[in-house]
This record gives C-alpha cells, structure tokens and sequence, in this order.
C-alpha cells in the first residue's frame, strides 16, 4: 500500500474536519448513538495512545535528538498534543 502524504495545509484541514465531526456527533438527536460514538473515539484513542506512548519512550530513551526532531514536524506536533505527548519533561 503506498503511503499518503498530506501538506501542512492539508493536514490542518483533515484536524479541523475530525474536530468538526466530533462536535456534531455530541449534538445527535439520538442518545444511544452519541453513546456508541463517544465509545468507539474512547477506544479508538486508547488504541493509539498505548503503543504511541510507549513508540516515544523508546525514542527519547535511545534517540533524544530525534525525539526533538520529530516534534518539529507540524503533522507529528499536532499528533503530540491530541494524544498530550507535546509537553517535555521541564513542563510536566
């Protein structure tokens, strides 16, 4: 499967539609729906989060500067503060 790279812009945007459809999905008519919503991004966020987490424990143990050179990255920045990996030790 080729990969698929997005810009800065393009990534920017793909945030702000996911917000988007987020804040609808709060407002559904339906209680049992938003329910099973919130569920599946609950989960959804705890299947990245684990190996994320444990992903940048290894780069930062092994490969500090790395660690640094990737948090440059505008698309791996913003991957960082959804999951509140974007702080450094200083901050925490």
């Amino acid at each position: 499967m080729k990969p698929i790279f997005f810009n800065n812009i393009e990534f920017k945007e793909i945030v702000t539609k996911v917000k988007e459809l987020v804040k609808e999905a709060d407002n559904l008519p339906d209680q049992g729906v938003r329910d099973y919503t919130a569920d599946v991004l609950k989960y959804y966020d705890l299947l990245h989060r684990e190996p994320l987490a444990r992903i940048l424990e290894i780069i930062e143990r092994g490969y500090p500067d790395l660690a640094d050179r990737l948090k440059q990255d505008y698309t791996i920045h913003t991957l960082l503060e959804l999951y509140d990996f974007h702080k450094n030790e200083a901050d925490q």
